[in-house]
């Protein structure tokens, strides 16, 4: 069984991650893991060893099977996130972390890469290559004392395992969530698939009524279409605390994170973790972060408040909570601008919206998605092959639909980066997964199909690239530049050039009435202010928390984090929210001092896709320049330069705030 794992992780084409996946596979993942260490452990050494004379550019470089296993299994634990999993990640971490830190603190490593970079015959993506490799062993510390290192490493083991224990958390916790709701009447504007789904779901339990779940289809549905407010007021407060209690309470590990990267911030000479998160991003520091962020967000506050007056005055209500934002500015669109999001969904069948999504790609950036049948891990997966002037550049996986034993959220990953060894080339496998709510007739929302077109464009990113150096990939680039090519692609769906080729009834293949499309030009900005104010209340929290002192004690982090969202946001929130308790992306992801980078990306892109849609956004000669200039390189270049290239000049807000009616 072992060889015949190892021989299908070899293989150059696509795998069959049915087996790999399968409980019998499984069984001897922890055996190969290690067995895959040591080889890694040996050539290593067989490196340090090596004469600095007979170092070349390819003696740094190995096959990664490795890391491609790993990848897979971490993967697999993000979608199916068993027992079995959680055992086969939680042994072997240290153990994979004691090597990584053995690799980054490894003084000989280090001066053998600096050598080569010095005197080795080297390409432009090799220098390049090297180059980022030399500042990232600076930036990991590779000149401090031992006993300082050491402290580093511990840390490192540390925070793999907080992390880690922090996801898990969110994933127990929202597995736990039920809510029963047995009088139709206060539902029975929910969409139809949502209430199918929910009665469905209660009758496989033997239980009257409708059942609800974590599934964040039926939240935002409960938020918009619920006339009882006190159930809007529940969800809202639910999906605001998850991993807040109990034994799934995230506070303690939260409070270790924010020390855990405070000390090693220190350890490395900054004065807190957001400084360092900073040194390889494009924001020079905090300070520029806040200045940035506050100023935006006290334009969208002033004009989020309009917005909510506006409701208030309309409905002839007194006061509007959070909770019931979503149910009104929704009726106000019904009532106001006769505009159904309910009927809007049945122009986004799934499938209508991925053969869109391929075709426009294909004609502008001259991307083919050709699908194969694969052996995946659920029949639900899609894969594809995916061709650029002919060529297979890559393979890509979509697993579009919600589960309870995957993890939140929408997101991409590169299971398996590019590689040439030995004359063999592997190809990239690149996957998106999101969590829609799949029925008979899946219908989406704009906003999901948003979400859609959002992951893509990071898959795009990295499948694309022209440097066969998977050091210099897409997802590789300043954290505050990876949202770009992301963000870039939503504006296919929103912008009514494209809408009016994209939205098709799923009963009758009619396009979107001329009304509708008018309509919706004239809702472009409705309600964008409160968007965001609530994106940059993140942001701002996130910068607040790596930046200052980190509190005492769990009282201390809800206090703080409670004070902080009220004075950006303009609903006030109460003690039981608890938000950051799930914010994955700033304690379990990559995000950390980060959160801000989606609205710094998105004023970058902004500026970008103005240009575009002045020069052609589907002339295939517009989707080439964007490719060699800004896309395709990946990070050949710093991100500022690549901006440059396609641009021809500094970025400018001015689009940004235009498109979000702030001027």
């Amino acid at each position: 069984m072992k060889d015949t794992i190892i021989q299908e992780l070899k293989k150059s084409e696509f795998p069959d991650l049915a087996f790999l996946f399968s409980s019998d596979a499984l069984e001897f993942a922890a055996e190969i893991l290690k067995e895959l260490l040591e080889i890694d452990k040996k050539e290593f050494e067989e490196l340090l060893a090596k004469p600095n004379e007979e170092i070349t550019f390819d003696s740094f470089e190995d096959e990664g099977l490795l890391d491609y296993y790993w990848s897979l299994l971490n993967h697999y634990q993000n979608v199916n996130n068993n027992d079995q999993m959680r055992k086969i990640i939680e042994d072997f971490r240290p153990e994979l972390q004691d090597f990584w830190n053995y690799v980054t603190y490894n003084k000989n490593y280090y001066e053998k890469t600096k050598y080569c970079f010095e005197n080795c015959d080297l390409n432009a993506d090799q220098k390049r290559a090297l180059e980022i490799r030399l500042k990232w062993f600076k930036d990991s510390g590779i000149d401090l004392p031992e006993e300082e290192k050491n402290k580093l490493k511990e840390l490192n083991k540390i925070w793999a395992k907080l992390s880690n224990d922090f996801s898990n958390n969110i994933v127990d916790d929202e597995a736990t969530f039920e809510y029963i709701i047995e009088n139709f009447e206060v539902i029975k504007y929910l969409p139809e698939d949502i209430l199918n789904n929910a009665k469905k779901a209660a009758e496989e339990k033997n239980k009257s009524g409708y059942l609800f779940d974590a599934d964040p289809s039926s939240y935002v549905a409960i938020l918009k279409y619920c006339s009882d407010a006190n159930i809007r007021k529940d969800f809202e407060k639910i999906q605001n605390s998850f991993a807040s209690k109990w034994k799934f309470d995230n506070r303690e590990i939260i409070l270790n994170i924010l020390k855990n990267k405070k000390q090693k911030a220190e350890i490395l000479w900054y004065k807190n973790y957001a400084q360092m998160s900073l040194n390889s991003k494009m924001a020079d520091s905090p300070e520029q972060v806040f200045e940035l962020i506050q100023g935006i967000s006290k334009t969208a506050k002033t004009k989020a408040i309009e917005e909510r007056e506006e409701l208030k005055k309309y409905f002839n209500l007194t006061e509007i909570n959070s909770y019931d934002m979503g149910f009104y500015s929704r009726k106000y669109k019904e009532e106001k601008y006769n505009l159904y999001e309910k009927e809007l969904k049945k122009y986004f069948k799934y499938e209508n919206v991925l053969e869109y999504l391929h075709t426009f790609v294909k004609q502008f950036l001259g991307i083919e998605m050709r699908e194969i049948s694969a052996s995946v891990y659920s029949k639900s997966v899609k894969t594809y092959e995916v061709y650029r002037n002919d060529k297979k550049i890559a393979y890509y996986l979509l697993d579009a639909f919600y589960s309870k034993e995957k993890r939140g959220w929408a997101w991409a990953d590169n299971l398996r980066e590019k590689s040439n060894f030995w004359g063999i080339e592997k190809l990239p496998m690149v996957i998106n997964c999101c969590n829609f709510l799949q029925t008979n007739e899946t219908l989406l929302s704009i906003r999901d199909v948003e979400t859609l077109f959002h992951e893509f464009g990071h898959a795009i990113h990295e499948m694309i690239s022209q440097s066969p150096l998977s050091e210099l990939s897409g997802f590789n680039v300043e954290w505050d530049f990876v949202e770009l090519p992301s963000q870039l692609l939503e504006n296919w769906v929103g912008n009514n050039k494209s809408l009016i080729k994209l939205a098709k009834h799923y009963q009758t293949g009619e396009t979107l009435p001329d009304s509708v499309m008018k309509t919706l030009d004239e809702l472009d900005t409705y309600m964008s202010a409160n968007g965001v104010l609530g994106q940059n209340t993140y942001a701002l929290l996130d910068m607040h928390l790596y930046s200052e002192e980190v509190p005492e004690n769990m009282q201390e982090l809800d206090k703080k984090t409670l004070d902080i969202v009220n004075k950006y946001w303009i609903t006030k929130r109460w003690e039981d929210y608890k938000m950051y308790c799930s914010f994955s992306h700033i304690f379990g992801w990559g995000y950390s001092a980060g959160y801000y980078s989606y609205m710094w990306a998105e004023i970058l892109e902004a500026d970008v896709f103005d240009a575009i849609e002045q020069q052609g956004m589907f002339d295939p000669k517009v989707g080439q320049k964007l490719v060699d200039t800004l896309i395709g390189q990946w990070t050949r270049k710093p991100a500022a330069e690549l901006f440059k290239d396609f641009m021809g000049r500094e970025v400018s807000n001015q689009a940004f705030m235009k498109r979000k009616g702030l001027v």
